[in-house]
């Protein structure tokens, strides 16, 4: 393994920006199941380094073909699953061999990882000429010991090769020359390395590889493309818990491999301190949920106050798609709203941000649409996940309620999670007919007719829109006809109080 210049390059990148202060999370969600897409970039493990880390990942490779002799004798009885890697060009003292790499890897492995940063200068140091000759040892190997194929692991360099005049700067520059100079080579898996500090560049990386339409392993990632100073625990941290969430959502990542267990070359990246002991970050890596989690609730309709188009539509928040978003139109407030058709508990909210995030919002219930109450206020949210525990609280309906933009763009959602139990059978009722306020038509277009209880006498009446504002104060005719020409389409709430203090609300639809 040759891991002695695996940074030099960090201060080419410009990707990144200034996270802001980490948002209070919860305590770390356990795992409920060890993921098998979760994995680890290094190569000095103990046995009691992967006994510690066994709960929440399923694999690792270390940049050589054998395992490391503290992992070799434990691993397979872990479950772990140990990927060797063909590193460059050479294998001993020259040029690989198919013979002498076969026999280098351990029995029962499954994968073969191609050549590390082959595009860079300092690292594998290949063309893409000279990794498309050298491919078909790989294929040999592939063969005889029935493995699949992982691509050479690309990442924007600095120090880069050159072949015919060009300079091969990018992962898809790279691998399309590749594929071009090998076509009918097998390549199962595409892999990459990115060191972006925000998960929104993140995914631009992932994105840029799904052309080649194989599943994609992200083989080395943390947060390293920022000053050294600005890494601080928090950043990493934040950094961490927004990827594993959108990594583990993902349906074209096969797997993603944390870098490293220890490492001084990047600050805060370590998940291992002493022999068999988990850092905080470590922790929390190896306890982040698995894919999609069990007992999230379903809502059976979902509405916005607004979407900025209509493939950004509301439907969009909550359809276990971690690629598909809600948007809204480019104003303050907004809101989203999920009804779940009967009352639930909820105890836990967690949102996926994308880069056009909330600043300022709260997480309300209701147990009708009509009057709703905060159980959650954020101020300040530096987007990505947030993940609101500790919630107590009931109602049929949950609504996020946003009050001041992170951009000048709307609010931009990819997943809002809520979690808790039905409440019971019990859905929100109506006052009987001689006790409601009764309005009809509904929907109306032009004028709304009201009809107050039984001896009821109106003393003032409001409508108020969706987002709460008071739109319309103007009392009805002697005949209670209201006129309501003036009021965009949408929906409104209807609030009268009568002569003996009592509240009264109706719904209703502008056509």
């Amino acid at each position: 393994m040759a891991t002695n210049h695996r940074f030099q390059r960090l201060s080419t990148h410009l990707l990144s920006g200034i996270l802001a202060a980490l948002l209070a999370f919860g305590s770390p969600a356990t795992a409920q199941t060890r993921s098998p897409k979760r994995g680890l970039a290094y190569g000095y493990h103990s046995a009691a380094d992967l006994q510690a880390l066994a709960p929440g990942l399923s694999w690792w490779y270390n940049w050589a073909s054998v395992p490391e002799a503290g992992a070799a004798g434990v691993y397979a009885g872990l479950g772990f699953d140990y990927v060797p890697m063909q590193w460059g060009a050479t294998l001993g003292s020259g040029t690989v061999t198919a013979s002498q790499l076969a026999a280098n890897i351990p029995n029962g492995a499954r994968y073969l990882l191609g050549f590390n940063e082959p595009n860079f200068l300092d690292q594998a140091n290949l063309t893409p000429n000279q990794a498309a000759a050298l491919w078909p040892v790989l294929e040999t190997v592939a063969r005889q010991r029935n493995l699949q194929l992982v691509a050479p692991a690309v990442n924007y360099c600095g120090n880069c090769v050159v072949q015919n005049g060009v300079t091969y700067y990018s992962p898809v520059q790279y691998l399309d020359a590749f594929f071009a100079a090998c076509p009918s080579c097998q390549v199962d898996y595409i892999a990459v390395h990115t060191y972006v500090c925000e998960e929104r560049y993140l995914r631009e990386k992932i994105g840029e590889l799904k052309k080649y339409n194989k599943p994609i392993w992200l083989t080395e990632f943390a947060c390293g493309d920022m000053p050294a100073a600005q890494i601080s625990p928090a950043v990493q941290q934040k950094y961490m818990l927004d990827a594993v969430n959108y990594l583990e959502k993902e349906p074209a990542v096969f797997r993603y491999a944390w870098f490293s267990g220890r490492n001084g070359q990047i600050p805060n990246i370590n998940l291992l301190g002493a022999s068999g002991q988990l850092t905080a970050l470590g922790q929390e890596y190896v306890g982040r949920p698995v894919g999609w989690e069990p007992g999230r609730l379903t809502p059976v309709a979902v509405t916005a106050s607004s979407s900025e188009t209509t493939s950004l539509n509301a439907s969009n928040a909550t359809d276990h798609d971690i690629n598909t978003r809600w948007g809204s139109v480019f104003a303050d407030p907004q809101y989203l709203q999920l009804d779940f058709g009967a009352l639930q508990n909820f105890t836990r909210v967690q949102l996926s941000w994308e880069a056009a995030h909330a600043l300022d919002y709260q997480i309300q219930t209701s147990p009708d649409g009509l009057y709703w109450t905060p159980i959650q206020t954020v101020i300040n949210s530096d987007g990505g996940l947030d993940n609101l525990t500790g919630l107590t609280a009931r109602g049929r309906y949950l609504r996020l309620y946003g009050t001041r933009r992170a951009t000048t763009y709307g609010y931009s959602l990819w997943e809002i999670e809520v979690f808790g139990s039905p409440a019971g059978t019990t859905t929100a009722t109506r006052p009987a007919d001689a006790d409601a306020l009764r309005l009809y038509p509904n929907p109306a277009e032009t004028e709304l007719h009201i009809a107050l209880p039984t001896n009821a006498r109106l003393q003032s009446l409001a409508v108020v829109d969706a987002l709460g504002r008071t739109v319309l104060t103007s009392r009805p005719t002697p005949d209670g006809v209201l006129n309501i020409a003036a009021l965009p389409t949408g929906l409104y709430v209807v609030r009268a109080t009568t002569t003996g203090q009592r509240q009264l609300t109706q719904r209703f639809t502008k056509r």
